[in-house]
């Protein structure tokens, strides 16, 4: 539990640091990107800190990947 705590620490340590070079009207968008990297790597550290088995990301893409293959491919036969 230790090494999470110190893992969330480091990492708001970094999100402080690079916060300040998001400000602006026009960079809200590039924050919410900035934000959700953050909260998917923070997210796998924890699981990969404490073990979780989690599927692999490249299922997702599979998952998207067959059905627009299995169109293509039936257009081309």
């Amino acid at each position: 539990m230790l090494l999470v705590l110190l893992c969330l620490v480091i990492a708001s340590a970094c999100i402080a640091a690079d916060l300040p070079l998001l400000k602006g009207k026009r960079k809200r968008r590039d924050r919410v990107v900035y934000m959700l990297f953050w909260a998917a790597g923070i997210a796998s550290a924890v699981c990969a800190l404490l073990r979780v088995n989690v599927p692999s990301p490249l299922l997702l893409l599979i998952i998207i990947y067959k059905p627009f293959n299995t169109i293509v491919g039936s257009w081309f036969q």
